[in-house]
């Protein structure tokens, strides 16, 4: 044979000698004319007489017999055949309650034969590889393309059977969408770290033996052909439905009734187009059918197309490489979960929802990569959310599947359940579904917060959060409408005339605040709130305090909440927890109806008392110092200090837009300070401190404005965002020291909580190495009571403190 021949040779002389030994033997072998074009005697038969030859493969030669195949198979051609034996083909016979090969269809003869040739020859050591620009790419292949392609075919479009193929275009010649045979590998399952279950899971009653033809093991591997090789298995296989075909399966149908949603005469996420192109095409192809139309079928809006046969995943795989996955739920599961959703949002069809919506339930099915059983656990869908809703540490693929298929172009599971998806289960889900939010709240959400706070409101245990924990406060449309917002669709973007015509920069600005305003982020097991009672123990008339998603400070007690805002216009927004539905990452709360008919929202300006832009924006933090210090008789010093060095104006130094900390040391604390030789007394009258005083009392001043961070005193152990048990602030003052080297250097300060969970601020030492620079002094604490600390400022809050923040150098001797 001539593969042994090479193989000799090569081992004898070499590639170089090869090639000439079979020069010379061409060269002696083309004398005479006739000699010339003779079969040599030392080429393999044809695949077709060596399967002959064999004896065993009578019934596949039977059938190849009843195709057009058979002269493929004597032929010039290039084929690796995966030839099912006598034994395959009578246990096939018998399962299909056939007598004979005779008795079965021409066309499913047509479909075995051609499904077991694959194009190209491939011995066993390189089944389970793919040759990419002339390199093979080792255990990287799980299936091959094989000659069996779908045709023409009949399916019901509204009600009519008519002719269809799967293209997403018209086109203008015949289609050829060729089906793949998976071939299953021991290098293939060594590359992707897979076990025997990943195999027998999906062809049952097979064990893996290391080199698999979907249901067949090879048993007998390498039998080498002039036109090809040949692979012997252990079984007949039928071309392998596609993901589309799958899902016409009795069990299915609820999940298929989904993906063909309509709205009106439009399919949400499938398309029929009526080609003219390809109705030409296969009018000639099929001259005796009577076609008078063919539509183009292909889906929409997903990650993938349920119909293709080529990989157009986000992987960078080839068609060999990859396939993908589908989940389907039984029709039980997916009618509860409609049933659930319907109701949740009060609308009676699934049309009815958004495009966006129904395909977020999709998604949270497919993934565009093969996920294999013993990695099912750990893997996610294209939403990003654990298949099995928790991860490495949640049900295994047995607890949550029914049914494991391999198709041609992936994988398909049918499951128990739907695939709890972050957009139905989270505190986000109420206002997506929410009627309350449809028009404007959820729109805005889609349009500004889709790099993160739709991100943050998603996450949850589904996708590996498992402490997040948030209170939401539901942002009714009506509310916005009151004040002042609509949406234009036409040009998509928001309006609201009357913030813009009383001089506000920004309505988008103000808009994703105001919505912002609503989200607390919390943390499970150590930041939560239950409820929005308050905390009488805390010692501020029963008020408890949070800092939402913006930076802006909200009290309340007993349910009735209060921004800046609504202190300001003397009101207070009272909110019920909605609990009809058990969210999986916090809670959520609505605002009563009559609070809701009377305009009152969670307000960061003065809407109803302010006049002009002031209606629409937060007041300065110097307004609100001043406002402070006429409230507390005893925390007056402090803004006379603060008027003697900048002038009774704001100082500089404050940033509009900035997150402040503020810090405002009792009258009796600058006093102690002022008798300590810290910082010099207030001089009498209206005089200016001098020249040496000033520096220090803008030090005193300075170091009492943190940055970065809104704290509030609240009486838990952590402070969001992020469970910290410390933070450290900058402070609005540079410290230039040249007895310990520092210059125009940042300063710090440390804010913790002790162990009765109440705050601490201390100035943060500065160090090189073992040589403590600046040492802070003692910590100072809030001084607790209403309006004495926890005073509400623009993004902002004010305590009153026990001390002030105080350091000392330490000159290096």
């Amino acid at each position: 044979m001539i593969h042994t021949l090479l193989s000799l040779c090569k081992q004898s002389f070499g590639w170089l000698g090869t090639c000439w030994l079979v020069f010379l033997l061409v060269l002696t072998g083309c004398t005479d004319r006739e000699e010339q074009y003779e079969r040599p005697s030392w080429l393999e038969p044809p695949i077709y007489d060596v399967l002959t030859e064999r004896g065993n493969f009578s019934l596949y030669l039977h059938a190849v017999d009843k195709t057009l195949y058979s002269s493929i198979l004597k032929g010039a051609a290039n084929y690796t055949v995966f030839a099912p034996n006598d034994e395959a083909f009578r246990h096939y016979l018998s399962e299909h309650n056939y007598s004979s090969i005779d008795e079965v269809p021409v066309e499913v003869l047509t479909k075995i034969v051609a499904y077991s040739m694959v194009f190209n020859r491939f011995e066993s050591a390189r089944l389970g590889d793919v040759l990419s620009s002339s390199v093979w790419e080792e255990g990287s292949s799980v299936k091959k393309r094989t000659s069996y392609y779908k045709t023409l075919y009949r399916e019901t479009i509204d009600g009519k059977e008519q002719w269809v193929v799967d293209s997403p275009a018209d086109v203008t010649a015949v289609l050829t969408p060729y089906k793949y045979l998976p071939i299953l590998t021991s290098t293939y399952f060594s590359q992707g770290k897979l076990l025997p279950v990943d195999y027998e899971t999906f062809f049952q009653g097979t064990a893996y033996s290391g080199l698999h033809a979907a249901a067949g093991s090879v048993i007998n591997k390498d039998i080498y052909a002039e036109n090809g090789i040949i692979h012997e298995v252990s079984a007949v296989n039928e071309p392998l439905d596609n993901l589309d075909e799958m899902l016409k399966a009795n069990g299915r149908e609820e999940f298929r009734n989904v993906l063909e949603t309509k709205v009106g005469d439009s399919y949400l996420f499938m398309s029929y187009l009526l080609g003219e192109n390809t109705t030409e095409v296969y009018k000639k192809l099929y001259p005796d059918r009577n076609i008078s139309a063919v539509y183009c079928k292909t889906y929409l809006n997903l990650p993938y197309l349920l119909n293709n046969e080529d990989y157009k995943g986000t992987e960078t795989a080839t068609t060999e490489q990859q396939g993908y996955t589908l989940l389907v739920p039984s029709n039980e599961a997916v009618t509860q979960f409609e049933e659930t959703v319907l109701a949740r949002a009060r609308v009676e069809k699934l049309s009815d929802l958004s495009l966006t919506t129904l395909g977020y339930f999709l998604k949270a099915h497919m993934v565009d990569r093969i996920i294999w059983p013993s990695q099912f656990a750990n893997e996610q869908n294209t939403n990003g959310e654990f298949l099995n809703g928790e991860g490495i540490d949640g049900p295994r693929l047995e607890d949550c599947v029914t049914g494991s298929h391999f198709a041609s172009n992936g994988v398909l599971y049918d499951t128990k359940e739907v695939v709890k998806s972050k957009y139905f289960n989270t505190v986000y889900s109420e206002i997506l579904l929410n009627e309350d939010c449809r028009t404007l709240a959820d729109v805005a959400f889609g349009k500004f917060f889709t790099g993160d706070w739709l991100i943050e409101l998603t996450k949850s245990v589904l996708n590996g959060n498992k402490e997040v924990d948030y209170l939401l406060v539901l942002p009714s449309d009506r509310l916005l409408q009151m004040d002042g917002y609509s949406y234009d669709e036409i040009n998509g973007k928001f309006v609201n005339e009357d913030a813009k015509n009383a001089g506000l920069s920004s309505v988008d600005d103000r808009l994703k605040r105001l919505l912002r305003m609503c989200i607390f982020q919390r943390t499970k097991g150590a930041t939560e709130l239950e409820d929005f009672n308050g905390f009488s123990a805390l010692g501020y008339d029963g008020y408890g305090y949070a800092v939402n998603a913006y930076g802006d400070v909200v009290r309340f007690k007993n349910n009735k909440l209060q921004g800046l805002g609504n202190i300001l216009d003397g009101e207070e927004v009272e909110v019920e927890e909605m609990m009809d539905f058990a969210y999986n990452n916090g809670r959520v709360f609505r605002i009563k109806d009559e609070d809701i008919a009377a305009g009152k929202m969670l307000q960061y300006s003065p809407r109803k008392t302010g006049s002009g832009v002031a209606a629409w924006t937060d007041p300065t933090l110097y307004s609100r110092i001043a406002s402070y210090t006429e409230q507390n008789s005893d925390c007056r010093l402090f803004k006379q200090y603060m008027d003697r060095v900048y002038g009774g104006s704001a100082p500089s130094f404050i940033k509009s837009g900035t997150f402040y900390t503020v810090l405002i040391p009792t009258d009796a604390a600058i006093q102690a300070a002022v008798t300590a030789g810290k910082i010099p007394a207030l001089p009498a009258g209206s005089a200016e401190f001098s020249t040496e005083e000033k520096p220090l009392v803008e030090r005193f001043l300075q170091l009492c404005f943190l940055s970065g961070t809104v704290v509030v005193d609240d009486g838990l152990p952590y402070m969001e965002p992020g469970k910290n048990k410390s933070l450290s602030l900058t402070t609005a003052y540079k410290l230039t020291a040249a007895d310990v080297d520092l210059w125009s250097a940042n300063t710090l300060v440390d804010v913790y909580k002790d162990e009765s969970n109440s705050l601490k601020f201390r100035f943060q030492d500065i160090k090189s190495n073992n040589w403590v620079k600046v040492e802070g002094t003692d910590p100072v604490s809030p001084v607790r009571g209403e309006g004495k600390s926890n005073y509400m400022g623009p993004l902002s809050v004010i305590h009153a403190v026990d001390g002030i923040i105080w350091f000392k150098t330490n000159p290096q001797k």
